[in-house]
């Protein structure tokens, strides 16, 4: 028998499932991988972040390294510029080729430019997002063979 109290514990049960993709509609799977961008090179590639800071550096700028860390599958860093005074963040992320795909690097810098408006300056399999962004041009000047991507902003 029926109590009155089961209706809205069933109602509260569906309603969970539905959220969870197990009643209606079921799972899509993942989301489809934003492409990288047609105009960023495939090279070059760097094995590090410190290479990019060590180009970086070969490229006329005295980046200041605040931070390093080493991933199973890549690494990152931030490194400081003083240019035009004013102090340039680079925050740099290396992803190993043999881990993500080209179009998963991409992907990455698509949430980056999309959901957070950030410039980038990509090539091959590494992107830095510099702040402030008006000095991208810049950064990429020093770095042979790299674009920069402004933010996507959608109207």
């Amino acid at each position: 028998m029926r109590t009155r109290k089961s209706g809205p514990l069933l109602l509260c049960l569906v309603l969970t499932l539905s959220g969870c993709g197990l009643v209606g509609g079921g799972d899509r799977g993942p989301k489809p991988l934003t492409p990288m961008p047609r105009e960023v090179p495939t090279g070059p590639e760097y094995a590090t972040a410190e290479e990019v800071v060590a180009a970086l550096v070969k490229g006329g700028f005295d980046c200041r390294t605040t931070l390093v860390n080493h991933y199973a599958y890549g690494s990152n860093a931030t490194c400081e510029v003083q240019h035009r005074g004013t102090t340039v963040y680079n925050e740099i992320k290396v992803l190993d080729t043999a881990r993500f795909s080209r179009d998963e690097v991409g992907d990455s810098i698509a949430v980056g430019r999309r959901a957070y408006r950030h410039t980038f300056v990509a090539a091959g399999n590494w992107f830095i997002w510099v702040r402030p962004g008006v000095y991208a041009h810049d950064m990429a000047a020093a770095l042979p063979g790299s674009v920069v991507l402004d933010p996507i902003v959608e109207k």
